[in-house]
């Protein structure tokens, strides 16, 4: 640094003291506006580095050139060769022209700038993009068994599609599309990319129903984290009244105050989640109705890569959508429910969580640490959160359980109960005239 004979520090040598590493590699600290992928914080990475981490195989430049997944680099110059029988040379060119045009576009997608050359970026784009377009339509060709086998063994089958989920291993939505439409252009023969995608992933996250109805989604998807998200959420009716949620009493406690618990068959998605009252005879005799509030909840499968797509989805909310974190609230909600294994055995009995995985004391741990290090946008459950509260915090609906419960819990209790109410009526009313007759 450059100082004056009398001291004086002057400004210009403190700046380029201080500044120029900046300077040095031109980055720019600010995402660009097209930023979609991005690095997960390093709060949320801290709790389960491997929920985060591929496995087999890296997509995009955050974790190329791993020499753990070294093995399938030779994978995609395989899937490269075997995708050049469905195409022309003339097309691997506009391919590359088309990388060529849209590097920077790219490259601004990520959070966290690439060092890699043009030459060697694109490159990495290409083979990514093609290996994943390949994998696709190799998959759908056994399901509809034009292939007699698929693309690999079920254990390794099974990891790359989870790899292909986590939110730092992606390539941008538009780049797939854009080279699938260059290497099948107006080409009927094929399914749109979007069915591709939902094919690959049905096992995992979807069910037939829901491929079926994508002819009204409508929804910019930017790679496929953000595609998981959207078709667990884009057709939940978002309420209009968002808030504060209270504390909320957990399943065994909300079930000993007459809430019931249900499987919601009809929900649209995974986060339509529904507090419903309605009213019910509850014994045979149909002057005393009983009102019964019911928690209808989607049916959720969990399976060992489950916590591993949730955090993904959570830390994506977290980075992308911190104004809109749906799944974030729906992950709180269970959490809210869940206290320990005698609340996931409730939610097992009535339908609404299926262990595939694990136990029940590992699905309650499982959604008690998924929630740490989560800032929650104003929650789209506040209505529900209040409802609930205030049904709890009602000491008749606790009386009313109470009496459900021990004396109209079946058919012959409640039928004695009424017998014996009946029977007491009619000794009392005998005695009361009994002693009108004496007077």
């Amino acid at each position: 640094m450059e100082v004056e004979r009398n001291d004086l520090i002057r400004f210009d040598s403190l700046k380029v003291h201080k500044e120029w590493l900046i300077d040095e590699e031109q980055e720019n600290l600010e995402p660009q506006p097209e930023c979609c992928i991005y690095r997960v914080p390093k709060a949320l990475r801290k709790a389960n580095e491997e929920a985060y981490t591929p496995q087999v195989i890296s997509i995009g430049p955050l974790h190329y050139g791993k020499k753990e997944l070294a093995y399938m680099e030779k994978q995609k110059i395989r899937f490269r060769r075997e995708f050049s029988k469905r195409i022309t040379p003339e097309i691997w060119q506009e391919m590359v022209g088309f990388l060529q045009h849209h590097e920077q576009h790219i490259r601004h997608c990520y959070e966290e700038t690439s060092n890699l050359k043009k030459l060697e970026f694109i490159t990495m784009i290409l083979y990514d993009g093609v290996f994943i377009i390949e994998l696709f339509l190799r998959s759908f060709e056994w399901r509809i068994r034009i292939r007699s086998l698929p693309p690999y063994k079920p254990l390794l089958r099974t990891t790359i599609r989870y790899d292909l989920l986590l939110l730092e291993n992606q390539l941008p939505y538009f780049v797939l599309e854009e080279l699938y439409e260059i290497a099948f252009p107006n080409n009927t023969n094929n399914p749109s990319l979007l069915i591709l995608s939902c094919q690959y992933f049905r096992d995992s996250l979807f069910n037939e129903d829901n491929i079926l109805n994508l002819s009204n989604f409508e929804a910019e998807v930017k790679h496929f984290t953000d595609l998981k998200r959207h078709l667990l959420t884009y057709t939940y009716l978002r309420p209009q009244s968002r808030g504060v949620t209270p504390d909320l009493p957990c399943a065994i406690k909300l079930q000993e105050s007459g809430v019931k618990f249900k499987q919601r068959v009809q929900g649209k998605c995974l986060i339509d989640i529904n507090f419903d009252k309605k009213k019910t005879l509850g014994i045979p005799f149909s002057w005393l109705k009983l009102k019964v509030h019911e928690l209808q909840i989607p049916p959720i499968n969990i399976y060992d890569q489950t916590e591993s797509v949730f955090r993904n989805l959570m830390a994506l909310e977290q980075c992308h959508y911190p104004h809109e974190t749906l799944v974030c609230n729906y992950i709180n909600l269970v959490d809210a429910l869940i206290n320990n294994e005698e609340d996931v055995n409730l939610l097992v009995e009535a339908g609404i969580i299926s262990i595939h995985g694990g136990n029940n004391a590992k699905v309650a741990n499982l959604f008690n640490k998924l929630g740490d290090y989560i800032l929650l946008d104003r929650s789209c459950y506040c209505d529900i959160f209040r409802d609930l509260k205030a049904h709890y915090d009602n000491p008749w609906n606790h009386a009313m359980a109470t009496l459900k419960r021990v004396y109209f819990n079946n058919l012959w209790r409640s039928t004695g109960t009424v017998a014996a109410i009946l029977l007491l009526v009619l000794t009392l009313v005998q005695a009361i005239c009994s002693i009108l007759q004496v007077v």
